[in-house]
């Protein structure tokens, strides 16, 4: 093999062979290095303008493109049938090469560095090789984007992580709605396309989705902006998808830490809903229900109870009081179209072949529905009753509200067990009633210790049954990381997983609960890459232990370092 000038070398002598020596194969060169660089950017420019045309519509140019492909045609020709730069590789020998000064030579692969060293900018290999579940336009949509790859993988998204937990819209109405492409449309508008974009970013780890290179936490400001200024200009106009996009602007100012605000937004929502008449109760319109369409009552009934659940589940979190009374529309029974709805873990399904299974949204709906009932009355007790009981009355309330939770979980159906590995939706439910018995035993502890009561031997079965619980959410997030890893958690999760790990830190010395504190949190870690409020929650535990004079078993100590580490280094 030649060494290098000047001919001959001496590799060539020692073997009395020809010295041809080719600067472009030597890798240690930057004639090689601009050479190689070059071959790549043409090569994944062609790879991202064949993508571009199989996702398109236009099966007459993708049958063409396959005809041409199967003629074993130079690359040059593919590439201009699909409108990818056709440059000729081959002129990029080492005469041509060599022409330019090294000074060019230099600038030319700096700049190159620079553009690689772009994230915001250059094409990943996981966009390239992203298929995303529903194809969907950007325009009428938004206009921070044109991207419709891009819309599409983050309304999958949103439709797979965030929407099956809280079901604030109709799926499939939606999505035949922002098709239509009918800005004026009552069940899909702007404001709620950018609502759900800007939430959708938080699952997502394309470069454009952060308003910020490299800053994980700016994701999804763009498009949270944009909503801000449509909500602005529509000035307190009441539309159903008006509704379900205050709901979502709330979920993304939880998760920015704007608790207040999120709380007053939500409410907006709430009383919007409590205008258009979708509740029971003084002030809230009554509505000829079977007069309107049946895309209008389904996408009603949906946001109605929707709201209803979350209500519930936002007002115990802020510690605020529900005040929302049940809706007017009975809930859609078991044979809902949606029922035909299957889920997939995407994009990890792009990668790795997963079996679709049914969504199971009318079930967990239901689930949910019935879970949140009871949620009304252990808040009645909290923040209105307990004032005026007794302990024991108080013990005796919580204790029937206890076995209530413990009669619906027993009495859900087999699709919803969570004795295998389930999906995200079906956990959660699980999840949520566990987190109510923690908050309900947590609230029973602090009222014993308020009262100088805690010798009392209930103080000790509220403490261990607030221990359990925990353990018994460690166990269900376990089942979602084995199954579906740590890149994409649903949101909702993540009030879950700090109430239980601060229950367990009591019981450190005992190997279950030290296990299951350990999983709350790898999991913590994982949200605090992207949410403020996850950072400050693993500080307050930490702040907690430290008060207490409570240490962290090992293998926590080293989940908690990994905070300091980029995602991909982890996750």
């Amino acid at each position: 093999q030649c060494s290098g000038r000047p001919v001959p070398c001496k590799a060539c002598r020692n073997t009395d062979a020809e010295c041809v020596f080719d600067e472009t194969l030597d890798l240690r060169r930057k004639v090689a290095a601009r050479r190689t660089l070059g071959e790549l950017e043409y090569y994944r420019g062609l790879l991202h303008s064949l993508l571009k045309m199989l996702r398109s519509s236009d099966n007459d140019k993708m049958h063409r493109i396959l005809d041409i492909i199967r003629q074993s045609v130079p690359l040059n020709t593919i590439a201009s049938a699909v409108d990818a730069p056709a440059i000729d590789i081959g002129d990029a020998g080492p005469d041509n090469l060599g022409s330019g000064s090294a000074g060019n030579m230099d600038d030319a692969i700096a700049q190159h560095e620079r553009l690689c060293a772009d994230s915001h900018s250059r094409i990943t290999v996981e966009k390239l090789c992203d298929i995303p579940l529903l194809q969907v336009s950007a325009r009428p949509w938004t206009t921070v984007t044109d991207d419709n790859h891009l819309v599409s993988h983050l309304v999958s998204l949103y439709f797979t992580w965030d929407h099956p937990l809280s079901q604030i819209m109709d799926q499939g109405i939606f999505l035949h709605h922002m098709a239509s492409e009918d800005i004026q449309s009552e069940c899909c508008n702007p404001l709620l396309v950018n609502s759900i974009l800007a939430l959708a970013c938080t699952y997502s780890d394309f470069p454009e989705v952060f308003a910020v290179p490299g800053e994980m936490t700016s994701w999804g400001q763009q498009f949270f902006t944009e909503a801000e200024r449509l909500w602005s200009a529509e000035e307190g106009q009441n539309s159903l998808a008006n509704i379900q996009a205050l709901a979502v602007i709330s979920f993304v100012l939880k998760l920015q830490g704007k608790d207040n605000l999120c709380w007053l937004t939500f409410r907006q929502a709430v009383q919007l809903a409590r205008d258009r008449g979708l509740f029971h109760g003084p002030g809230s319109k009554h509505r000829n229900w079977r007069q309107m369409s049946d895309d209008a009552l389904q996408a009603g009934t949906a946001t109605a109870w929707g709201l209803f659940a979350i209500n519930t589940q936002l007002s115990m979190e802020l510690s605020n009081v529900a005040d929302l009374p049940l809706p007017r529309i009975r809930l859609y029974p078991t044979s809902h179209p949606d029922k035909n709805v299957l889920w997939t873990p995407y994009p990890r399904s792009n990668h790795i072949d997963y079996e679709r299974k049914p969504s199971l949204l009318h079930y967990t709906m239901i689930g949910m529905a019935d879970l949140s009932a009871i949620n009304v009355q252990i808040q009645d007790l909290l923040f209105e009753k307990a004032f005026d009981l007794s302990l024991e009355e108080m013990w005796e309330t919580a204790e029937a509200l206890y076995t209530r939770l413990g009669m619906w979980s027993r009495g859900l159906p087999s699709v919803l067990s969570p004795d295998e590995p389930q999906i995200p939706q079906v956990l959660f439910l699980h999840i949520r009633c566990r987190h109510m018995t923690i908050l309900l035993f947590e609230f029973m502890s602090n009222e014993m210790v308020l009262r100088r009561e805690s010798h009392r031997p209930q103080f000790e079965q509220a403490q261990s049954i607030q221990v359990q619980a925990a353990r018994e959410i460690a166990d269900f997030l376990r089942i979602h990381r084995e199954s579906y890893s740590l890149r994409q958690i649903p949101r909702q999760f993540l009030d879950p997983t700090n109430s239980s790990a601060i229950s367990l830190l009591a019981d450190l010395d005992v190997d279950k609960s030290k296990e299951a504190f350990v999983e709350l949190c790898r999991f913590l870690v994982a949200f605090s890459k992207r949410y403020l409020p996850a950072k400050a929650m693993l500080k307050n535990i930490e702040s907690i232990a430290q008060r207490k004079n409570v240490s962290f078993p090992s293998d926590a100590l080293v989940v908690m370092d990994h905070r300091e580490l980029e995602s991909s280094q982890w996750l």
